[in-house]
């Protein structure tokens, strides 16, 4: 008798340390929005207020747009890099992170304008390169396509396939392969529980420990993934928006590739058992290249070692590639 108490007694004690484990990671997250990092500043305008990052002073100008979900302090390492000698920015988006968001109605014309916005109040009026990563690339083609003039170079960065239908339909047809938007429930809960807290968002990934903390906070602000499940379920309205703009300019565009190993790997960690990981890896080779054909003046590379996240396993590698964009811009100006 006296041990069913004790086991009573301790299944108890173990509920109540998770229940204030939880109650004190949503007030931190809570704490955590209230004050904005010193790190970036605002734009605002037309009801939007956006958050953002510039590095750099003078010289080339380039602007991050990274993937549905994930955070802008993600990059700031290789931002401090590139904004040694030129300008570079990364952005949360609305409805992420301490950008404010008016309208659940998600748009490419709408990111286009909070771009747009940002660089007036940076004062900046010369042409941009656009660097885009995952999902990111179809508010980077859109922009390229409604504002030629104003891009110069584009990096696509593990770029999801122009057949976005065919993608989705391999998929749902791989067993134990969840969807991008089942993925982001997932997440959503296991954020709501403080367990980002307890371990990285990015299996078999090191962190900046000089942003890891930012990089923690934003997977643990469940508002973060109420936006992105709307991303997410718009995201076929955003590619019918990208397609029936203009065409996407002649202007250098690199692609850099996760290496196909390296990217199961990424899945099998992710919980996709083997056989459908290298499933999905088959037909994501098939699919991705199609890319390039955005451009004539399109290259490639295929990152060796590399996975999902190109930008955290080998930033050195991003950046020499920013800088090459640039260097190249400007050898053809000279000639």
């Amino acid at each position: 008798m006296r041990g069913l108490f004790y086991f009573i007694a301790i299944i108890i004690l173990m509920l109540l340390t998770a229940y204030l484990y939880i109650l004190i990671c949503n007030i931190r997250s809570v704490k955590w929005s209230k004050e904005p990092s010193k790190e970036g500043k605002f734009a605002a305008a037309n009801g939007k207020k956006v958050y953002y990052r510039i590095k750099g002073k003078g010289g080339a100008v380039v602007v991050v747009i990274n993937s549905i979900g994930s955070s802008q302090a993600e990059w700031w390492p290789i931002q401090n890099e590139i904004g040694q000698k030129c300008r570079i920015i990364t952005i949360d988006r609305p409805g992420y992170g301490w950008s404010t968001s008016e309208n659940e109605d998600i748009s490419a014309s709408g990111f286009a304008e909070v771009l747009n916005m940002i660089l007036k109040f940076e004062k900046i009026r010369k042409s941009v390169f656009i660097v885009a990563n995952g999902t990111g690339v179809v508010y980077a083609r859109y922009y390229c396509a409604a504002h030629p003039s104003k891009v110069l170079g584009a990096l696509f960065i593990n770029p999801f396939p122009l057949r976005y239908s065919a993608w989705t339909d391999a998929v749902n047809n791989i067993d134990e392969c969840p969807n991008m938007l089942e993925k982001a429930k997932k997440m959503q809960y296991m954020a709501s529980k403080g367990l980002y807290r307890l371990m990285s968002p990015f299996r078999g990934y090191r962190l900046d420990p000089r942003y890891k903390r930012h990089i923690i906070e934003h997977y643990s602000k469940t508002e973060n993934y109420t936006t992105m499940q709307n991303e997410l379920s718009q995201l076929d309205k955003l590619i019918a928006e990208v397609e029936s703009a203009d065409e996407f300019p002649h202007i250098p565009l690199r692609v850099l590739f996760p290496a196909g190993e390296s990217l199961i790997r990424d899945w099998i960690r992710n919980g996709v058992n083997e056989y459908s990981a290298r499933q999905l890896g088959r037909v994501y080779q098939e699919l991705s290249t199609d890319i390039m054909s955005l451009s004539p003046l399109s290259s490639s590379l295929e990152v060796e070692g590399a996975g999902e996240h190109i930008h955290l396993s080998k930033p050195n590698i991003v950046i020499e590639e920013i800088r090459n964009l640039i260097s190249e811009q400007k050898a053809k100006k000279k000639s």
